[in-house]
């Protein structure tokens, strides 16, 4: 670490010695995700300045750059910055695309992105996790609007509610972000971005149905009065699901985001979400085979607030302040039966609340990102569960504060040789004390041949979850944090604008891994094993993605990983559970306009996915083999082009999930849903 913290210094005195030359350049476009940095002429000016000097400097290497590169993210390094620029592996999987494929929720659409992976409990709105490169569901830090939703009390987050409404895009930084974000991000960070409003007012409205009473209606409102921009929307979806009996799931979401240019430095913004959401559980009883479950019911109530406000204090330095709170909430129910004499019934409140605080100051040659935040996280675990074994009474709560700074140092060398990253964090904690998180990365342009090098260093933590510190019986409070380093590194080479592939190396170390550790059974050993840390995991793997458009009108995205993954504990029979050694997806998209009619548009999609065989606790405890699975999913649009009086268009559309009516379990003894179709249409006002 003392090698990484020299680094960093050496790199700030040679930036300050530097002589002046061009920056990277922001893409500013309002229609960008990110939240955009309002500016002053004089700022404007110097950018104008910085973006003509990188021009000639590409036009110096005589190699045009593919338009993929202006794409524009904010995650991988908390201020908006191009693709091109930085040095971290980061995939996005743009709303459109996602609106394309006709998506109802966000987690398809990740499976679909490089070394990411979902697995869902049987059928729709039952729990659904998402981890990046063999990671946990709790070493994968989730934001929405930048906004921590990790859960206290179990560290993950069910990604099972979470619509595609009103996403502009979805930010997946692979690999540790505990430079930045600190607890949870040792496999990478999601980041779920809202719609910025924008243009004339109009609106929107979606309706749906299909087999298994599957129907979804969502209403979209969009435009910007004045100095207003506001974007929003409410959907409702549910199905009966395929099991026999208990098998429903219900969604109401609503999403709304204000951008209000107070003037030429001052942009005040507010984000709100709101889901209520039903599930039956019919295979959350432990019988063994296929006994359903007639009475297991989960209610789940989410909410997001998030006030941010934002100010240019001269034309090089800028900062932005905001406050969020967040709660999640579960409540579950489950009768006994014959079958299953279990009962068992579970109130798990979860509120975080939080102010962030960040400066960038621009220079010549590169730019300064400096931060604080403060979380505080509030859980209650309330649970009864009897059988005629045992009866558990468990009712604890727990509130920890969490408080961090951060500096990020970015350089670009003389000549654009190369861009250069390093920052550090550190980390505060009420409940076992500081941690720090150094990170490096690099990029090299290669204009000369096309392509550009990367390379990052990262470190990272998690902090255990307050079931693993307090849950009775099992929590263990001695326990420290995880600990996580990782090397990350590639090429990308470009064909024109036609094509590109991309081919990534990374290996991480996790330290302290927080395991079941066999015990006794006794008062404070209930269920045979306690938390500790006790284990190991090493993972390493190679990311393959190719790009190809050898036309207008067709695009081909793809992506294989390939990871190997052992895990070293003290309880022999620890090893990775749901981390498949191969896996791959691929996206085929088509548009053609003035087929049948004048104005008329037509496109389709035709998504696969491949997960490979891998381990996971069977019914009975015990480790058994999950078979590798295909799935094909397809979605054709059909657009008239009619000029009606208050309709600016319309779209019919036909969605067909698991086109070949594959059988297959995601999370094993969890039935993942046959072949579903849907049939809707689109009006826009």
């Amino acid at each position: 670490m003392r090698l990484v913290l020299a680094f960093i210094f050496v790199m700030t005195v040679v930036g300050i010695a530097a002589p002046v030359h061009s920056q990277p350049t922001v893409n500013n476009a309002s229609n960008s995700a990110a939240s955009s940095n309002p500016q002053s002429s004089a700022q404007r000016k110097l950018r104008h300045k910085q973006e003509a000097n990188k021009a000639k400097s590409n036009a110096a290497g005589k190699q045009t750059k593919p338009v993929k590169l202006s794409e524009v993210v904010v995650t991988a390094t908390r201020i908006r910055q191009p693709l091109s620029e930085i040095g971290t592996s980061v995939s996005v999987m743009p709303g459109s695309q996602m609106q394309d494929q006709k998506l109802g929720v966000v987690a398809p659409a990740l499976q679909q992105l490089p070394g990411v992976e979902v697995n869902q409990a049987g059928s729709p709105g039952t729990q659904t996790d998402v981890t990046i490169r063999g990671s946990t569901a709790a070493q994968t830090l989730v934001l929405i609007d930048g906004v921590d939703v990790n859960t206290g009390s179990t560290g993950g987050f069910d990604f099972s509610t979470i619509t595609t409404d009103n996403v502009e895009q979805v930010e997946v930084v692979r690999g540790s972000g505990g430079a930045l974000y600190g607890s949870q991000a040792i496999g990478g960070v999601v980041n779920v971005i809202s719609k910025q409003g924008e243009g004339a007012p109009h609106f929107s409205l979606l309706s749906e149905g299909g087999n298994r009473g599957t129907e979804r209606q969502v209403g979209t409102a969009n435009g910007a009065i004045g100095n207003l921009g506001y974007s929003g929307s409410i959907s409702y979806q549910s199905t009966e699901g395929f099991r026999p009996i208990n098998d429903a799931s219900d969604n109401l979401s609503g999403a709304l985001r204000l951008d209000y240019q107070v003037n030429d430095k001052t942009t005040v913004r507010g984000f709100a979400r709101y889901i209520r959401s039903n599930v039956d559980l019919v295979n959350f009883s432990d019988s063994v085979g296929e006994r359903l479950d007639p009475f297991a019911h989960q209610r789940g109530e989410f909410m997001l607030f998030k006030g941010e406000v934002e100010h240019n204090f001269t034309d090089r330095l800028w900062g932005k302040w905001s406050v969020f709170f967040v709660r999640d909430e579960i409540r579950l129910n489950d009768l006994p039966t014959a079958a299953n004499p279990t009962f068992e019934v579970d109130d798990i409140p979860d509120e975080n609340r939080a102010s962030e605080s960040q400066l960038v100051y621009t220079w010549d040659w590169g730019r300064t990102v400096a931060g604080f935040d403060f979380h505080d996280r509030w859980a209650r675990v309330r649970n009864v569960l009897t059988n005629p074994q045992f009866d558990v009474f468990s009712d604890f709560h727990h509130e920890r504060q969490e408080y961090a700074g951060y500096i990020e140092q970015e350089e670009t060398l003389p000549g654009n040789l190369a861009t250069l990253t390093g920052g550090f964090r550190v980390d505060g904690n009420s409940d076992f004390g500081e941690e720090v998180s150094p990170a490096w990365s690099v990029v090299v342009p290669l204009q000369r041949y096309g392509a550009s090098l990367r390379g990052s260093y990262s470190e990272g933590f998690r902090a255990p979850s307050f079931d693993e510190l307090y849950f009775p019986g099992f929590g263990n409070p001695n326990l420290g944090p995880e600990i996580s380093s990782e090397y990350d590194g590639g090429i990308t080479k470009y064909f024109g604008e036609a094509a590109n592939v991309s081919v990534i190396y990374f290996t991480r170390r996790i330290h302290n891994l927080i395991v079941p550790v066999p015990c006794m059974v006794s008062p404070t050993c209930q269920f045979g094993s306690i938390a500790g840390n006790a284990g190991r995991v090493d993972t390493q793997g190679v990311e393959f993605i190719p790009s190809l458009s050898p036309w207008h009108g067709l695009s081909l995205d793809g992506n294989f990983t390939y990871l190997d993954e052992t895990h070293r504990s003290v309880n022999p029979g620890a090893v990775p559970l749901r981390t498949p050694k191969y896996s791959a997806s691929a996206t085929l998209h088509y548009a053609i306009n003035e087929l049948l009619l004048a104005n008329d548009a037509v496109s389709a999609d035709f998504v696969y996915i491949f997960v490979g065989d891998r381990d996971d606790v069977s019914p009975f405890g015990t480790i058994l083999n999950n078979p590798a699975y295909h799935r094909f999913d397809l979605t054709v649009n059909y657009s008239p082009g009619f000029q009606w009086q208050r309709i600016r268009s319309e779209e019919f559309y036909v969605r067909v999930q698991n086109l070949f009516d594959r059988r297959y379990q995601q999370v094993l003894g969890f039935r993942s849903p046959p072949v579903n179709f849907v049939a809707g249409t689109t009006l826009q006002f």
